[in-house]
């Protein structure tokens, strides 16, 4: 394995962790980041609210975990026909015609709690297309993160914009509890409508278009030269181990570790015997610990670091998880939580860091895809871990799935020792 020579210009950058945040003096990254930031809040409000208020309604925690699967597997679907879309079509139309279709959808939603005619095949439906969203950003919004900063800004850039997303995680669950049980589900509806909304705004008035380097369209001219399928993606995928092992990781966690989060609401309520305020807090916590580590990885992560944080940060999560489900106490349950936030964020740092760089421009949204549809495995652990929420109880589920996890991902890293000693870069 040869060692890339870091350019001089670029040596300061990496020395000087600060030097690394003029990024935020980047117009077209700050407008992405904002879009964001809107997307990440909706996300994380609806997620302790929805939680909160299927359980009450349906009283089953099958029927939680089915509507975390609704919400993940358009990822699944269509995360690789989005991602060769984006490579050929102008991805600030593909921006705000997602953000406009959520921002109507939620509208109508809220109407209907007000008017007592919500059903839950109306949230389910809702899920879904909220889903389809989501499907979007890995290959549209954060492939333009990448085309829009040189290599050496895009570790900071990932990390802020986690970070960022992660500090939603903090307000957002603890706001959609105060909503549960003061305004009502109504309320995260319309906010999540004027959030959708901003974020539309935000897209349109973007004059950013990908672009190559020399200026040109890089859609425009992977369409000229290159045959489109979404074989090619996996195909390149294949033939890199380093993105060959990072896609494999990513499908573990999102199958055996993040399906945790659908059964706080669960646990919350059956085992900790709390309030919808208090389950929301469980949530926050995760959240500011998720925001300290994605601003640590920002400022500190070297190329030759990055499949190790990765790695150790998913084994990491995994073994808090299982000491999370047999935690007896609400006060011991918040810090075991916020250790998980922290991990986490070393993983969902380095996941966009690693593929990003590993990419050829010109595959980018293809492998983007390729991505999306890794975490759109999630609706396999969503429905797994509501099956066994169901019957053995929620606390037992989560240690079952993060024991499987565990044992997947070392098995996984373990095949290819050299992962751990890569540092990612793309091939020619």
């Amino acid at each position: 394995l040869t060692v890339r020579k870091i350019p001089l210009k670029q040596r300061a950058s990496v020395g000087n962790p600060l030097s690394r945040f003029k990024l935020l003096l980047n117009a077209d990254y700050v407008r992405l980041w904002s879009i964001g930031v809107a997307l990440n809040i909706v996300f994380w409000l609806e997620t302790v609210a929805l939680g909160i208020y299927v359980y009450d309604l349906s009283e089953s925690a099958f029927a939680v975990g089915f509507i975390g699967f609704l919400r993940l597997v358009p990822l699944l679907l269509l995360g690789a026909f989005i991602g060769t879309i984006a490579d050929r079509a102008n991805r600030r139309v593909m921006l705000a015609a997602t953000n406009i279709t959520c921002a109507i959808v939620y509208l109508i939603l809220g109407v209907l709690v007000v008017t007592d005619r919500i059903e839950l095949w109306h949230i389910s439906v809702g899920a879904f297309i909220g889903g389809v969203l989501w499907a979007t950003d890995f290959p549209v919004r954060r492939a333009m993160i990448g085309d829009s900063l040189p290599p050496d800004r895009l570790p900071a850039a990932f990390g802020v914009d986690m970070a960022s997303g992660n500090f939603s995680r903090v307000f957002g669950p603890l706001v959609g509890g105060v909503f549960i049980q003061t305004i009502g589900m109504q309320g995260v509806y319309f906010l999540g409508s004027a959030m959708f909304g901003m974020a539309s705004l935000i897209a349109i008035s973007m004059l950013f278009i990908r672009t190559g380097r020399d200026g040109t369209s890089v859609a425009t001219e992977n369409a000229t030269n290159r045959t489109y399928d979404l074989r090619s993606g996996l195909r390149y995928v294949r033939t890199d181990t380093v993105l060959y092992v990072t896609i494999i990781v990513t499908i573990v966690m999102n199958v055996f570790a993040f399906p945790y989060q659908l059964m706080i609401p669960v646990i919350g309520t059956d085992k900790l015997h709390v309030d919808p305020v208090l389950i929301g807090l469980l949530f926050s916590v995760e959240g500011v610990g998720a925001t300290f580590g994605a601003l640590i990885v920002a400022a500190m992560a070297q190329p030759r670091h990055f499949t190790r944080v990765y790695t150790y940060s998913s084994v990491g999560l995994l073994a808090i998880l299982m000491a999370f489900a047999f935690a007896p106490w609400y006060w011991l349950v918040l810090p075991l939580l916020f250790i998980a936030g922290f991990t986490m964020s070393g993983f969902a740092t380095m996941q966009s860091v690693i593929v990003v760089i590993s990419t050829n421009p010109v595959m980018r949204g293809r492998v983007l895809g390729v991505l999306t549809v890794a975490i759109g495995s999630g609706p396999i652990g969503a429905l797994l871990v509501g099956f066994l929420g169901t019957n053995i109880g929620g606390d037992k589920a989560v240690f079952t799935i993060a024991a499987i996890g565990l044992a997947l991902t070392a098995v996984t890293v373990l095949s290819s020792r050299r992962y751990l000693r890569s540092i990612p870069r793309p091939r020619r």
